[in-house]
């Protein structure tokens, strides 16, 4: 389920719909339909801060209404499906679900009715589509793969390395950097190069959960190292760790899928 205070948090730095979206695994029309709903209710992260995420759910997007009797209920798993397919509208699925019902002898929704349903429907299961990346949105960083050997130019002396990998999620753009440890200073040094690399920085850095740069690896609480916080304040970005065990945090076609260890 996806988690609406985080949505809220996530907006009330500066992040875009689509970052969003990209961020927490969800549709664009699920964190839509949370922003208009906090707008309508008044409502921003800091007075849901001290609540629950099933408070927060409750608060914004209750559960969709129920059918009135003599209306026929959409099947908006069907329709949610059927919206994948190239050229495929809620206005053709609509018709369509309006002559179903008259074959049938029951009673349709407006059209109207019918799209905020659906919408209901997208919010509160947490159903999501394939979302495309804005430029310059986020950045996944990590460690990758096993460590590698190399032998030492001047006293022949075999030594470890491990890369440090960036890509921007858009454009699979990497930078790539050699170090002979994993420590924090690595860790915010290889930053700062690949920001070099890349001219600048994005809204978003998506690492892995390594002990490095996050001390608490809970995806909807995150706890960055606090040095590695002050790199993302210093550089006007906001960090989004991955859970522990949890692929699907990383986007289904991450642009560094073999960073996992």
């Amino acid at each position: 389920m996806v988690d609406y205070k985080q949505i809220l948090r996530l907006r009330a730095e500066g992040v875009s719909q689509r970052g969003i979206a990209d961020v927490l695994g969800c549709s664009r029309n699920t964190v839509a339909a949370v922003f208009a709903a906090a707008n309508a209710a008044g409502v921003g992260f800091g007075e849901v801060a001290d609540l629950g995420a099933d408070e927060v759910r409750h608060l914004l997007l209750p559960e969709p209404a129920k059918a009135v009797s003599d209306r026929v209920t959409p099947d908006f798993e069907h329709v949610h499906r059927e919206l994948a397919r190239p050229s495929v509208t809620l206005l053709l699925l609509w018709n369509e679900y309006v002559a179903g019902c008259r074959a049938a002898g029951g009673v349709p929704y407006r059209y109207s009715f019918f799209n905020e349903q659906y919408r209901r429907w997208v919010a509160s299961t947490g159903a999501s589509m394939h979302v495309q990346r804005s430029p310059g949105e986020s950045i996944e960083v990590d460690w990758a793969g096993d460590a590698m050997s190399f032998a030492d130019p001047l006293t022949g002396a075999r030594a470890d390395a491990w890369l440090f990998v960036a890509a921007l999620s858009f454009s699979a753009y990497a930078y790539v950097e050699a170090f002979t440890d994993m420590t924090l200073g690595s860790w915010i040094d290889a930053h700062v190069h690949a920001f070099e690399a890349f001219g600048g920085t994005a809204r978003l850095l998506v690492p892995d959960n390594l002990r490095t740069g996050v001390s608490r690896s809970d995806r909807y609480e995150p706890a960055p190292n606090p040095a590695y916080a002050r790199l993302a304040e210093h550089y006007g970005t906001a960090i989004v760790p991955a859970r522990v065990r949890k692929p699907r945090d990383y986007p289904e076609d991450s642009v560094i899928p073999s960073c996992r260890c």
